[in-house]
């Protein structure tokens, strides 16, 4: 079972692992940050009219809002020790399907808290796709692991990340191909996850993340097609339903949805984007990221 979760998590970059996180830590954790939220912003998950009183924060486009300041909340949540069992529980079930060890947290959480944007229908985003880490050429593994944490059920409807899966795959093929020496500046970038990775970074061969997508649209219409603007019915079915494959490499549009006490971890180097709000309800998500171990 663990090997076939390992092979999954490989060719598809996305892995969901359902009822990791015990709900009494779930409940205390939900309780505190909705606490602080009170606190800082004047913000009352029980009272809408409460999310948009400020008109400078929360911040966003048409799609959904997200708070600017949560940061501070997350360092002294994360000092107080409350997310220490969680961080725990997500380490174990890591080791289960990776090996023990093989990723090791980072000291950094994050809050994807997100409000309701203005948008009324939900549709399989167009714009601000992107990856988060460069592809390496003779490195099949991420520098990085990004494991989202729910806190309460979320659906599609509430804004949820949209990840293409087996997309990684595709710029790992497109490294070998348009890849680069010489990034020096940008492998240094992410000393926090790859420290120890290379003995020498000049020599090192890889695609930024910032020609993955181009490179994707001039080669597949299915790309082309996912950054122009269409029907939610006919983009849905396309994108999410059918999905697409080219070179052996199954591709989908995946959204990052679960219920309180799941997690799921995505490969960085994954194209994504966060879609729209148009539930009514916030979404709670908090992502805690890992490091490969050498």
């Amino acid at each position: 079972m663990t090997l076939s979760k390992r092979e999954d998590f490989r060719n598809k970059g996305v892995l969901k692992l359902s009822n990791v996180i015990d709900m009494e830590k779930i409940v205390e954790v939900q309780s505190h940050l909705w606490q602080e939220v009170k606190h800082k912003f004047s913000i009352d998950i029980d009272e809408p009219s409460t999310w948009f009183a400020n008109p400078s924060n929360p911040i966003g486009d048409s799609r959904a809002k997200r708070l600017n300041g949560m940061g501070s909340i997350m360092r002294e949540l994360k000092a107080s020790g409350k997310l220490d069992e969680i961080e725990s529980a997500i380490q174990s079930s890591l080791d289960q399907v990776f090996g023990t060890h093989t990723w090791r947290p980072l000291d950094l959480w994050y809050s994807l808290l997100s409000f309701p944007g203005s948008e009324s229908v939900w549709n399989v985003p167009h714009k601000s796709w992107h990856s988060d880490e460069p592809c390496v050429v003779g490195d099949a593994e991420p520098w990085s692991l990004f494991v989202f944490v729910f806190l309460d059920d979320v659906s599609a409807d509430m804004g949820a990340t949209t990840v293409i899966s087996g997309s990684h795959r595709r710029a790992e093929r497109l490294a070998k191909i348009f890849g680069t020496s010489g990034n020096e500046a940008l492998i240094n970038a992410f000393e926090s996850v790859n420290s120890g990775l290379f003995d020498n970074p000049k020599d090192v061969t890889l695609l930024p993340m910032d020609q993955v997508l181009d490179s994707l649209i001039q080669e597949d219409p299915w790309f082309q097609e996912l950054v122009q603007e269409g029907s939610a019915d006919q983009r849905i079915q396309r994108f999410i339903e059918e999905g697409s494959s080219l070179h052996g490499i199954e591709q989908k549009a995946v959204t990052l949805t679960g219920v309180a006490g799941d997690i799921i971890v995505f490969d960085p180097r994954c194209l994504h984007t966060f879609s729209a709000n148009v539930s009514g309800l916030p979404r709670q998500v908090l992502r805690l990221d890992f490091r490969r171990q050498i």
